[in-house]
């Protein structure tokens, strides 16, 4: 799981936290991620941060170190239930109000279909949805 530029404390440890609870084998936070040991992160994690590596690193990274980016959008992208969560992965959730750049360098890009009028869904919620997506497609 990648957060980049997540801002929100909250968001993050939520973030961890669903991240542990799929069996993600580790976060990462890119430059401009809310640090990883704020107090707030720490309880929205409710202990999953000690449960789960947490390291920081360019989305570049992430990549060179085998894994497909799948980056995560409200407007465009394959929905995800029809995404290919299979081999080595990292799911990147964006900034909450802004979300992932379109120049990062995401392999893939997935949205989770709404049917209300929602514009979209928290960070933390998606990153939620998504990890158990992957989850549910490994078997």
């Amino acid at each position: 799981m990648v957060a980049n530029r997540v801002s929100e404390p909250g968001n993050l440890g939520t973030i961890i936290r669903s991240a542990e609870a799929a069996g993600a084998d580790a976060v990462v936070v890119t430059p401009g991620t809310v640090d990883a040991s704020n107090p707030k992160v720490l309880r929205a994690s409710a202990g999953a941060v000690f449960h789960v590596p947490v390291a920081s690193a360019g989305l570049a990274d992430v990549r060179a170190a085998g894994l497909r980016l799948i980056g995560t959008s409200s407007h465009h992208g394959v929905s995800h239930t029809a995404a290919d969560w299979s081999g080595r992965i990292a799911i990147v959730a964006g900034n909450e109000a802004a979300g992932l750049d379109a120049d990062e360098p995401i392999d893939e890009w997935v949205r989770i279909e709404q049917r209300g009028r929602s514009e979209s869904l928290n960070v933390a919620m998606a990153t939620t949805v998504l990890c158990f997506e992957a989850v549910r497609q490994r078997g």
